[in-house]
């Protein structure tokens, strides 16, 4: 007998707009749902993220009562996970209990289901995750047949369920067949049957069980597979054939499984996930280079290949890293309202966990197939999720304990480069800068949750090779959806443009004085200075004034008209009590001639759509207002000089489901002069900047899919 054991994974990311869940409802999960109960023969296991089941609950809460009718009859096997659908092996211990048990205790409350299995997103897996699951209750996992071949398991062997432990604490894992991904839905169903039949065949009369278990996206959401699934009748025809063929077919539930079928034995897995994700993890380069190797090599080999695994994204994207590090921060803190002894917990740690949990979404820290870093909806979602519970951690503090201090300042090596950052929280804003370009990275203005520093530079990828070999007409057709080289738009492979430095605010351009606008924004102008990647000193922070100032001062060589110039960069950033910052510079000539400089002060914006600051050119500016609707705030420069400025918008041309995109990143705004210094001589200037929040006689504006840049259906 061949068991079939199917698992759909539902899900959509923290952030995602509602017209698109509700797009993938009416193509996806409705309609397997009603293909599904046309065929009582057909049982299958199911995982909804909790950020799915949240959103049913209040726009098809039907759908809910269908899914506990099918669960109630055995047909339907509802699966645990992480509730918002976090990297679990990543999270703090204490995140990975707390998110497990809220998705146990959901099922239970709404289908009264004792979820044994565990949906392990993106199937990322670590050696140490089978004590993790098997304290918080589950019986069982699912990860890819890649993480068995990789250790020496054979195909023909991975025709059941495994055990496997750590420090003791055993659960049962069971292989996802990669031809059965592969082959559902796209290759005709009898095709599928056969592969089955073949499979029990070789067996010679033991019983088998392959795992198909994959994106129930793809199942109607995915380019054109609606179409071939519904319309077509692809899952219709493949659930009649399953029932045509029961003599030597059935199909499962996974628990029904593990108490009909020993495990086949002990597996000890390696840190990795699905085949894919370990080529997209890696930068360009060895990307590309692994790429070549697995077409190079025979089907033997070809399992003991390996790239990287998913923390490999928090060194090829730096603003997945810090995004990170904003996560584990904001989790100790939350975590240290925690009541001890009996006391119960406050409304403020309960609401606090819900924001943090929502923060920990896996979908905005790593970039494949669809969008998700480059979404800046997502992003924007998990940023705004992380300050409200920081929010409600200082709203929890006794009243015994006085008010917030103005500044909190802490320095250490928060993004572990081995230079310490700068840590600035008030009541209002968060500001963090490094010393590495004396930049600012992140600007939180607290009262509506945005990081108005969280933009994301422009970086090859390898995939961009597939764009600029579509755009000459070469290539050949994709086999899958991981292999498309769709444009969503003509003229992209034009726009592929890469930054050489991360795009954050008061990062010290010196310019070739042949650079125009259009070259800097193309980053194919002249850098004369060494400014923007260096370390500069900072000295202890003071009050003065009832603001907090940071003095960034660096002694650095700018190359003008073919000889060094030596030059004193000095920045006192003031971080002001009511939530902006202020940096007044000097630039002083330390050399023996007299210099002829060009000076830049760049500032990078997270802002909602490129129209809030439309490209172009402006000299002897004193005032820029930039009012973001969508954002409910407007962000205002003052410049004490005045300076010229230069303003562009920040595009990424990325991979996503449906083909390459461009897609608004914030916008970045160079503020300019040329300098006549003599020697020993200096320049000095403001830039200052301050968000204005909108009173309630002017609302923001609701963001929409096209005012925040992105057309991803899914992240």
């Amino acid at each position: 007998m061949v068991t079939l054991l199917l698992g759909i994974h539902n899900h959509q990311p923290v952030g995602n707009f509602g017209d698109v869940l509700e797009k993938a409802y009416r193509l996806s999960y409705r309609p397997f749902l009603d293909v599904l109960e046309r065929h009582p023969a057909i049982a299958l296991s199911l995982h909804c993220s909790g950020i799915l089941y949240e959103w049913l609950e209040a726009a098809h809460p039907d759908y809910l009562d269908r899914l506990a009718a099918l669960a109630r009859q055995g047909r339907l096997e509802l699966l645990g996970g992480g509730f918002y659908e976090p990297i679990i092996a990543a999270l703090p211990e204490k995140d990975q209990q707390g998110q497990i048990a809220r998705m146990r205790g959901y099922l239970k409350r709404r289908f009264q289901v004792d979820a044994k299995g565990f949906w392990l997103a993106e199937r990322v897996w670590e050696p140490q995750l089978p004590k993790i699951l098997a304290k918080a209750g589950a019986e069982y996992t699912i990860v890819d047949d890649t993480h068995f071949l990789a250790v020496g398991f054979a195909e023909a062997e991975l025709q059941g369920h495994f055990l496997t432990e750590s420090e003791g604490q055993a659960i049962r894992v069971f292989p996802i067949s990669q031809r059965l991904r592969y082959l559902m839905p796209y290759a005709d169903p009898r095709q599928v049957i056969d592969h089955l039949r073949a499979a029990g065949e070789a067996a010679k009369g033991r019983d088998v069980a392959l795992v198909m278990a994959d994106d129930g996206e793809k199942f109607g959401l995915w380019p054109r597979t609606h179409e071939l699934v519904y319309e077509r009748g692809w899952l219709d025809r493949f659930f009649t054939l399953c029932a045509e063929n029961a003599a030597w077919l059935k199909t499962a539930t996974f628990s029904r499984q593990l108490t009909e079928r020993p495990p086949l034995g002990w597996a000890y897995l390696p840190t990795t996930s699905y085949s894919e994700l370990s080529e997209w993890a890696l930068r360009a380069d060895p990307s590309r280079e692994l790429s070549r190797v697995l077409h190079q090599s025979t089907a033997d080999t070809r399992r003991f290949i390996r790239g990287g695994y998913f923390r490999n994204f928090l060194t090829k994207y730096p603003e997945a890293n810090r995004l990170y590090r904003k996560m584990l921060r904001v989790s100790g803190r939350v975590h240290a309202l925690e009541p001890r002894g009996r006391r119960k917990a406050s409304p403020q740690l309960d609401a606090a966990l819900g924001y943090l949990w929502k923060g920990q979404c896996n979908c905005a820290y790593w970039h494949g197939v669809f969008g998700g870093l480059y979404l800046p909806h997502l992003r924007h979602a998990i940023y705004e999720n992380l300050l409200r519970a920081e929010v409600e951690v200082e709203r929890s503090r006794p009243a015994s304990a006085g008010p917030l201090a103005p500044f909190a300042v802490e320095q250490e090596d928060w993004d572990g480069d081995g230079v310490p950052e700068v840590l600035v929280e008030s009541p209002k804003a968060n500001w963090y800068l490094t010393r590495k370009g004396g930049g600012l990275w992140e600007w939180d203005v607290k009262a509506r949750a945005v990081n108005l520093g969280g933009v994301v530079s422009r970086r090859l990828e390898a995939y961009h090779e597939k764009l600029r070999a579509a755009a000459a007409g070469e290539g050949s057709a994709a086999a899958s959806i991981h292999d498309a080289a769709r444009a969503k738009q003509p003229g992209l492979d034009k726009e592929l443009f890469y930054d050489w430095h991360g795009r954050m605010s008061l990062l010290d351009h010196f310019l070739h004085p042949d650079t125009r606008r259009e070259t800097f924004a193309s980053t194919q102008y002249g850098e004369q200075g060494d400014f923007v990647l260096e370390e500069y000193r900072l000295t202890p922070p003071k009050r003065d004034d009832g603001d907090l100032v940071l003095a960034f001062e660096r002694e650095g060589t700018v190359w003008a008209h073919s000889r060094a110039v030596p030059v004193l960069v000095r920045k006192d950033v003031r971080l002001l009590a009511g939530g902006g910052w202020r940096c007044d510079y000097a630039v002083e000539n330390r050399g023996q001639d007299a210099a002829e400089l060009w000076f830049g002060a760049e500032v990078a914006l997270a802002l909602s759509t490129p129209a809030v600051c439309p490209p172009g050119e402006e000299t002897g500016v004193a005032l820029k207002t930039l009012r973001d609707d969508n954002l409910g705030l407007s962000v205002r420069l003052r410049m004490d000089g005045p300076l010229d400025l230069w303003s562009f918008p920040l595009y990424t041309i990325s991979q996503s489901e449906e083909g390459f995109e461009r897609t608004y990143q914030g916008s970045v705004l160079l503020l300019h002069r040329r300098l006549s210094l003599a020697a020993g001589s200096a320049a000095r200037f403001t830039v200052a900047a301050e968000a204005e929040i909108f009173s309630a006689e002017q609302p923001a504006q609701k963001s929409s899919r096209a005012a925040l840049g992105s057309s991803s259906p899914t992240g």
